[in-house]
């Protein structure tokens, strides 16, 4: 640094408390030097962006909402199975799925939650403008309260993958909602353990404890959660005392916490599968052993010991350890660059050939050196590869993965089940982003989402992950482990999904 100057990573490094808190406004400085039971300071790489609690698709954001806003069920990943919130049981009855709710809870208002909350509730999911949800209920044809506490889902075919659906799915107050009108995404009205208290558009939010919560109450009083972009900046604001909490902690952060007296780190592998995805329609990749070879060329274990310094899990299948559908029994295609070669002459490339690797460095970490070591490994069997680094917005928009215009890219995707993966990439007609055609593939997605006997759905979706593993429209490559930065006053194990639910976190 010769010119004297600092660079906004090493500012935060130095500056301790007064350049965090110049960071985030004088105010910052107020808070707990460490986790209470009256408040916590989350810092979080993510926030909300706007209040319309339909208006979100990432697994952080879900978890912001679900410490207010309850869904019917969520996931237990240690089981790879579902379990109840606000339904108490349900039943599949073919082309209908009878839920029945959890009774004597009510809402932040007061107000009862009833069968009705949950029609209307996921009639604003299916139908509201603004909604990103609205792919969950493509099925769906009548919705209805059947009493107070049954409701009863009519689909136009089986849906044995309804609990996959309904996760994530969050459940307003119905006359809370109505009551505020045109102003009814300024204070969502839900059954949380914690309730809306206030929200500024930059993502920082103010939840304070549901003393009428129908379960365990939580432990702390207020939850004071600022976004903070900036992986150093996190950092910076954990060990000077200005936060309790902090998610997405960089891998070359870790040591940092070594010995430190008031942050430990907290890892657990993620759900969150990153691979390489290759479009068919485009070539080379409309060649199956191109994308053979491509399989043989790729080693994660590369990238995960350099780049993530050991923070992975090497996927030898389409699905992550932690999702419902994994198949142990599945291996990926060892590393064998004589096989790559030999595979690529005999697909008409015998001097190799040139390919364009898109990646979106602002959403996944660390995904410029990951596709440049890729890069160099695919050059070692002759594929030249030109890598493409795109903005997030364009990267996954028309002009990008959900317009089917990329043939190469690297991607990640969390998901509780296998069906959401195979259904969204690689079943025909429902997404262009690899426009795979297998009519015995989509076949068996279509009879798995139709089965209603968990061990004959998990042997199909076990048997998808082999016929994908043969064609290979992508390379499989690891999932990370999600790193949290934690006040060890604070008793919590993360989950796998990214998600931050603040009742689980106990002050010791």
């Amino acid at each position: 640094m010769s010119n004297g100057k600092i660079n906004r990573r090493e500012f935060l490094k130095r500056g301790g408390v007064a350049g965090f808190a110049t960071l985030l406004g004088g105010s910052i400085v107020k808070l707990s030097y460490a986790a209470s039971r009256e408040r916590l300071t989350a810092l979080s790489s993510i926030g909300l962006d706007t209040l319309h609690p339909y208006a979100h698709s990432s697994s952080p954001q879900y978890g912001i909402w679900h410490n207010m806003i309850e869904p019917l069920v969520e996931v237990d990943y240690a089981k790879r199975t579902h379990y109840g919130v606000l339904a108490e049981s349900w039943e599949f009855q073919g082309k209908r799925w009878v839920i029945k709710l959890r009774k004597n809870v009510r809402f932040h208002d007061s107000s009862p939650f009833t069968a009705k909350d949950v029609v209307y509730s996921i009639n604003r999911m299916k139908n509201d403008k603004l909604s990103l949800q609205k792919e969950n209920f493509r099925d769906f044809t009548e919705v209805q309260a059947a009493d107070d506490y049954t409701v009863i889902i009519t689909t136009e075919q089986p849906v044995a993958v309804m609990l996959d659906r309904l996760q994530n799915r969050f459940i307003l107050s119905k006359t809370g909602m109505e009551a505020q009108g045109d102003q009814a995404e300024l204070k969502p009205v839900g059954t949380g353990p914690y309730k809306f208290q206030s929200w500024q558009r930059d993502g920082n939010l103010i939840m304070v404890r549901n003393d009428g919560y129908w379960g365990a109450k939580p432990s702390i009083r207020e939850i004071v959660l600022r976004r903070v972009r900036e992986d150093s900046g996190r950092v910076a604001g954990l060990l000077a005392g200005q936060g309790d909490v902090a998610n997405n902690v960089p891998v070359e952060e870790l040591s940092r916490f070594d010995n430190h007296p008031r942050i430990r780190a907290e890892k657990v592998e993620g759900v969150r599968m990153y691979f390489l995805a290759m479009n068919v329609t485009h070539k080379p990749f409309d060649n199956k052993l191109v994308r053979q070879a491509i399989n043989y060329a790729v080693d994660p274990a590369v990238i995960i010991k350099h780049i993530y310094e050991g923070n992975g899990y090497i996927m030898n299948g389409p699905m992550g350890a932690n999702v419902i559908g994994f198949d142990p029994k599945i291996k990926r295609y060892p590393l064998d660059l004589n096989k790559a070669k030999e595979l690529l002459t005999k697909a008409g490339y015998p001097n190799g050939v040139d390919v364009k690797l898109y990646f979106s460095p602002d959403r996944y970490p660390k995904a410029k050196e990951v596709c440049q070591v890729i890069a160099d490994q695919l050059s070692k069997v002759g594929i030249k590869v030109e890598l493409v680094s795109q903005e997030f917005v364009i990267f996954w928009g028309k002009e990008g993965v959900n317009g089917g215009k990329l043939g190469f890219y690297y991607v990640g995707r969390p998901a509780a089940d296998a069906d959401t993966v195979y259904d969204q990439y690689y079943r025909s007609g429902v997404s262009p982003r690899i426009q795979y055609k297998n009519p015995e593939f989509d076949k068996l997605v279509d009879e798995e989402q139709k089965t209603g006997d968990a061990k004959k759905r998990l042997a199909m979706l076990h048997q998808l992950g082999r016929i994908l593993m043969e064609d290979v429209p992508f390379c499989p490559l690891y999932t990370l482990a999600e790193i949290y930065g934690v006040a060890r006053n604070i008793n919590w194990k993360a989950r796998p999904d990214e998600k931050l639910m603040y009742a689980e976190m106990k002050i010791r």
